[in-house]
């Protein structure tokens, strides 16, 4: 079943699985979790966790009252996403690893998308939620500035990363929030709305310190100031480029990350045997770069299924054809999540990766032909070119991992529903198709 429902229903789910839906939002944006095994893992995230029991408590209440066939449903390139990944394990040499990835697409595609679906059914509701994404990004932006103004001696670029791993996830979340906060700002008529969401797009492009998608966000900022109009488009552009100006004269970690790292994208520090009485460094391609290469091989070697989902980074020293350059460890989450979709899953999996995306940003793109009011012109402006973000972002990271996945997911459910924003009743609106 796509995304259906009984036109005469509200919400057939109860009140409270709606304000434990918001827990989740508020604190989906960490990843926080229980490490069974350093190395090999799994990482068990908390919040994934409380994700899980509250989709089971939703399962459970809609199978007691029969109402489970009236519940609406995701659409078909995420059900078609997660076959794929199960088919694939039949290729997988590490079965263990590849069940707890397919178990984690199903429940972020399958169990909850369908929570958020169902409890985010009227316009009051995806105001509340968005306000508590906004809160929990404000706290994560706030901790990620504390560590961003921590003394010089605990300014490495890799600390700044809040609840996140590393800097890669939590500059990839931001590159997620920043448009959405930035169309909230430029769209409302309260101030203390449009202070609170200027303040959070500066300090969260302050903090970004991963190259490629401080300047992808800066390109999406602009492209959502562009849809501005009058001082509020002016006056973004204006903040932007006085960014980039400092980034260049006033901002040298940020400068490092967006310009000496793609400038010059070699390891460093790569001391090898004294020669001649001197120490040669030799530049070294950053594995970021150059495990495209293997990546496409191992696609190529299993075209239709690939080598198994979740056993993408157990077969990838296998694949260098001329070796693997064991100079240091890849930086984490610096994947092409399509590559590694395509070497994991296979031809299958990308192209049902692609058709998901396809699906939603389809789906946003339509909302300013159904917006109304400053929640509904905010979606509309946002929400495109947050998914836009999400697009190429995954061109230099995996954006859909844990902490970031039902981040990525309540987005999906925002272009689904972005038209209760009228503010209609849910009885008298036509309901969403897959």
């Amino acid at each position: 079943m796509s995304e259906t429902r009984a036109p005469e229903q509200v919400s057939l789910l109860p009140p409270w699985l709606f304000y434990a839906t918001l827990g989740i939002i508020l604190l989906s944006p960490s990843q926080l979790a229980y490490v069974v095994h350093k190395r090999e893992g799994p990482f068990i995230g908390y919040v994934d966790v409380l994700a899980g029991l509250v989709c089971l408590l939703a399962l459970g209440i809609a199978a007691w009252g029969r109402r489970w066939r009236l519940l609406a449903y995701p659409p078909l390139p995420a059900s078609a996403l997660v076959v794929v990944a199960a088919l694939s394990l039949s290729q997988a040499a590490q079965l263990r690893t590849g069940v707890v990835e397919v178990g984690q697409l199903a429940l972020y595609l399958l169990a909850v998308y369908t929570l958020f679906l169902n409890t985010l059914t009227d316009a009051r509701r995806v105001r509340l939620a968005i306000l508590a994404l906004f809160l929990g990004t404000t706290v994560v932006v706030g901790w990620g500035l504390a560590q961003y103004l921590a003394p010089s001696g605990d300014s490495d670029p890799l600390l700044v990363r809040a609840g996140f791993t590393n800097r890669n996830t939590y500059s990839a979340y931001l590159a997620l929030m920043l448009p959405l906060a930035l169309a909230a700002a430029l769209h409302t008529r309260r101030l203390p709305w449009r202070i609170w969401c200027g303040v959070l797009v500066a300090a969260g492009l302050l903090t970004m310190l991963s190259g490629p998608l401080i300047w992808l966000t800066v390109l999406t900022l602009a492209l959502v100031a562009l849809g501005a109009r009058g001082l509020r488009r002016w006056g973004a552009l204006a903040g932007l480029a006085l960014f980039v100006a400092l980034l260049f004269y006033a901002l040298p970690r940020n400068y490092a990350a967006a310009v000496t790292e793609l400038r010059h994208p070699y390891e460093t520090e790569i001391i090898h045997v004294p020669v001649g009485g001197a120490e040669l460094t030799v530049p070294v391609l950053q594995k970021r770069w150059l495990e495209w290469q293997p990546a496409l091989v191992m696609w190529s070697r299993s075209p239709i299924l690939g080598v198994g989902a979740g056993n993408y980074q157990g077969n990838i020293g296998q694949h260098y054809s001329l070796g693997l350059p064991n100079v240091k460890k890849s930086e984490p989450d610096t994947n092409n999540l399509y590559l590694v979709t395509a070497g994991s899953m296979g031809f299958l999996g990308l192209v049902a990766l692609l058709a998901l995306f396809g699906h939603f940003w389809g789906r946003a793109r339509e909302l300013w032909s159904v917006a109304e009011g400053s929640l509904g012109r905010a979606l509309a402006a946002g929400l495109p070119v947050a998914m836009l973000a999400l697009v190429l972002g995954n061109l230099f990271t995996a954006m859909f991992v844990r902490g970031l996945s039902l981040i990525v997911v309540l987005m999906f459910v925002l272009a689904a529903v972005g038209e209760r924003g009228r503010g209609l009743p849910r009885a008298q609106r036509t309901p969403p198709e897959g």
